[in-house]
């Protein structure tokens, strides 16, 4: 009996350390040209969520750092991502439009991905994240 209970323990505290080793980090190299303000950071792991751009798995808000700022995501599980980011010049946490609809801040997407009327699509942005982790740099224009 004590040797099942041990074992059921044992079992437990394996399958916990396994799924930890199986986080990956995700470094995100962002270039922009404008000066100061903060870059918004949302990692999506679907194409619903990223289409809609509502329900991304991790977000960040960050100080720009300089023409290039690295973020660094951490406890992702490994699989296929797609990342929206823009600076927010303004400081006001929202993607500023012009009146007619198109954006005024520099925004972007993994794989320097570009949309023709909107956002790409998913498999456009898309990339692999293994766990070993991955790094993707991209420009906000």
């Amino acid at each position: 009996m004590k040797l099942a209970i041990l074992a059921g323990v044992l079992a437990t505290f394996l399958t916990g350390s396994a799924s930890t080793a199986t986080a990956a980090d995700l470094t995100l190299d962002l270039s922009t040209r404008g000066s100061g303000g903060r870059i918004a950071v949302a990692v999506y792991r679907d194409a619903e969520s990223f289409r809609r751009g509502e329900g991304p798995v991790a977000s960040r808000m960050v100080d720009r750092t300089g023409a290039v700022t690295s973020v660094v995501i951490t406890g992702l599980p490994p699989g296929r991502y797609a990342v929206a980011a823009f600076h927010d010049t303004d400081g006001n946490g929202d993607l500023t439009l012009w009146p007619i609809g198109l954006p005024r801040e520099a925004y972007g997407f993994s794989r320097n991905a570009r949309g023709r009327f909107g956002p790409p699509n998913f498999s456009a942005a898309a990339f692999a994240l293994p766990a070993a982790g991955a790094r993707q740099a991209f420009a906000l224009r």
